[in-house]
């Protein structure tokens, strides 16, 4: 197949919707299908491949753009009831019964569109804490991580042997607090993810990311579409759902509590097993065989 994959990026977006498409383009490859990732500011409007895949809050995959592709599916999360062949809502929890008229609906976590770990990087509960990782989006420009990254500096100034780190995205605030290690991702948070011992990000791809890993994992709902997700998960025990303001408390419960961390991160493989983008290509396949 000749699949295009396209995405919004940017100021007030992030990166979240490249690495979706990013996940799922490697694992069609790895199928020795032909797939172009291309962002939507940079799409022409005439696509004329077998299967295009939009993941866009901006556009709809059913406005007539993509209809020279035979088949055409959406990543959506904000229940738009596209009329596409095929839409993927990876939000845990979501049962996928507002796209009513999608040909197929892919809904929940077990369609998470993240990379597929290698095992090594799966790793249980850390005996100790060193390190808190803060993830707050590519695109945090109020500085809420910076925020979140300072209250938790406070909290441990009695436990200089744990390390605090922030990503800082392309598009969000730079400012990063006295004793906080900035970190700059754009290759993705795989290596970073997996080195914490507890992860504090809002309710995005990195947060699916984490529980796919088995961290334990402190989740914040920063924008509407992003609650689905968080309290799904919570409802799976795979995460403790905090707010900015309380973010401290959580993490220093956890940083006493092995026992929850442990239970945490089992839950989290659960809720999110990496193979989404399995299921997601097989489908894909299915449908544009027909």
């Amino acid at each position: 197949m000749f699949v295009v994959l396209t995405f919004d990026e940017g100021p007030g977006v992030g990166l979240g919707h490249r690495r979706r498409m990013e996940a799922l383009a490697a694992e069609l490859e790895s199928r020795a299908h032909d797939c172009t990732l291309v962002p939507l500011d940079a799409l022409g409007r005439t696509v004329a491949h077998d299967v295009v895949i939009v993941d866009s809050y901006r556009v709809r995959a059913d406005d007539g753009t993509f209809a020279s592709a035979r088949v055409v599916g959406a990543v959506d999360d904000l229940a738009r009831d596209l009329a596409v062949d095929l839409v993927v809502d990876p939000s845990p929890g979501t049962v996928g019964a507002a796209h009513r008229r999608a040909r197929r609906v892919l809904a929940g976590a077990a369609y998470a569109l993240v990379h597929t770990p290698d095992a090594e990087t799966v790793n249980a509960a850390d005996d100790e804490v060193r390190r808190v990782l803060v993830t707050t989006g590519a695109a945090d420009a109020d500085g809420v991580g910076a925020r979140i990254a300072e209250s938790l500096r406070q909290s441990l100034r009695t436990r200089p042997d744990i390390e605090i780190r922030l990503v800082v995205g392309p598009w969000g605030a730079s400012d990063v607090p006295a004793g906080v290690h900035a970190v700059l991702a754009p290759d993705g948070l795989e290596t970073e993810l997996a080195a914490a011992s507890i992860v504090v990000t809002a309710g995005g791809v990195a947060l699916l990311e984490a529980c796919r890993l088995g961290r334990p994992t402190v989740a914040l709902a920063l924008a509407d579409n992003q609650r689905q997700a968080v309290h799904g998960l919570e409802q799976e025990h795979a995460v403790i759902v905090a707010a900015a303001d309380t973010v401290a408390a959580a993490v220093e419960a956890l940083i006493h509590d092995r026992g929850r961390r442990i239970a945490l991160g089992v839950a989290a493989r659960s809720a999110v097993d990496g193979k989404g983008v399995i299921r997601v290509a097989d489908t894909i396949e299915q449908l544009a065989a027909r």
